[in-house]
């Protein structure tokens, strides 16, 4: 490679610094993650999931509540059924 033109000044140094002072001035990379993982009211990922988590376990709960009902329905059903049911008529029919 030709080396550079000696008119134009290159200063490595000065560009350094510069990059190390706007690395300084931008935003803190913890604070941008955290405004990525958060709600605009503050809220964190793992608070959500903890909150869905909960509201999973009560579904769950009323859902077994529910089938123990559903059984006992069933078993009180299946208990009267037979007495209801009238014997069937038979008729012979002429040969």
């Amino acid at each position: 490679m030709p080396p550079p033109p000696e008119d134009e000044e290159l200063d490595m140094g000065d560009d350094e610094e510069m990059d190390e002072d706007e690395m300084d001035e931008g935003m803190d990379m913890f604070e941008a993650l955290g405004s990525l993982l958060a709600t605009e009211d503050g809220e964190t990922i793992a608070e959500i999931q903890k909150r869905q988590a909960d509201a999973t376990e009560k579904i769950a709960l009323n859902m077994e509540m529910q089938n123990k009902i559903l059984v006992k329905i069933l078993s009180a059903i299946t208990k009267m059924a037979p007495a209801a049911a009238p014997e069937p008529h038979y008729i012979a029919a002429p040969a």
